[in-house]
């Protein structure tokens, strides 16, 4: 068997298969318009394919069968007259069409072994136009950054100057406070004072008031040095009142001299003992209210 006749066997073997195979699980086409006129017109046009298909088909399988039965192979001989010479000429043409599609397709899958590669010079290039794409892309970030870095900056500076003012103001604000109080302080000060001083002049009479209660109490009128006890008598408030009244009267001179007859010494000594009064540094004849100011 030749190779010519070796690949028609195939043909006609695989045809016939096919054949089984589609008239046996022919797909039912169900019209989406029944019982409609369109739908039945297509449902007329698929029969009339069908029972034509079927035709060809029975057709061929029967050549099938007949080459079968023959065993004569006379499909396959050279000189049969059932196989034309157009017939032959087809079957070499598509045999030929297909050599060569085999061909293209094996030198295709060398090439594919063989493909060029880019150079290093060309991945070079590549990833520097990467990176300067990159460094155009940082750039302009750059520029929006330094773009908002300025306008901060603006708005803090002018943020501050407001500060800066509205400290002034806050300080003149204060500054105004203190003078508007130090002039209320002014205009109310002798008020103030003559409040002060009747409190002073209350309280002045109170002590002396307690002070001469305490005196008549405990140092009551006394005769003086060698009078006797129906002699003449001195009180110790009254030299107290003449002591501080020679004191304020005269404070360069507050000095006032013991006259004998007209004191009682015990009371001088009580005095000078309690550190009320002093003698005079040169003469014991003088004495005076001690200072109490230092």
């Amino acid at each position: 068997m030749s190779h010519l006749e070796s690949a028609l066997h195939n043909i006609i073997t695989q045809a016939t298969q096919d054949y089984k195979d589609i008239a046996t699980n022919d797909p039912v086409v169900q019209s989406s318009d029944d019982n409609t006129a369109k739908g039945d017109h297509l449902d007329r046009i698929l029969r009339a394919q069908q029972l034509e298909k079927k035709e060809l088909w029975d057709k061929l399988y029967q050549l099938e069968n007949s080459r079968i039965q023959d065993q004569a192979n006379a499909v396959f001989n050279s000189k049969s007259e059932a196989v034309t010479s157009t017939a032959r000429k087809q079957l070499q043409a598509l045999m030929y069409e297909h050599r060569e599609i085999n061909n293209l397709v094996a030198s295709e899958m060398a090439n594919l072994d063989t493909l060029e590669q880019p150079s290093d010079d060309i991945l070079e290039i590549e990833f520097r136009e990467d990176v300067d794409r990159q460094i155009k892309q940082y750039a302009s970030l750059n520029q929006f950054a330094k773009r908002q870095l300025d306008h901060l900056t603006s708005t803090l500076r002018e943020e501050k100057k407001v500060l800066s003012e509205c400290e002034d103001v806050y300080a003149a604000l204060k500054e105004k406070e203190r003078e508007l109080a130090q002039e209320a302080y002014v205009q109310s000060y002798p008020d103030q004072l003559r409040r002060e001083q009747a409190e002073w002049d209350s309280q002045y009479k109170q002590d002396t008031h307690d002070l001469i209660d305490f005196l008549d109490e405990f140092y009551p009128p006394h005769a003086v040095d060698n009078a006797g006890v129906m002699g003449e008598q001195c009180e110790l408030k009254e030299l107290l009142e003449e002591l501080m009244n020679q004191a304020v009267d005269s404070p360069d001179n507050p000095y006032i001299k013991l006259v004998p007859g007209t004191y009682w010494s015990p009371y001088i000594q009580t005095l000078v003992k309690g550190g009320v009064v002093k003698y005079h540094p040169t003469d014991s004849s003088f004495i005076r209210v001690n200072d109490f100011t230092y």
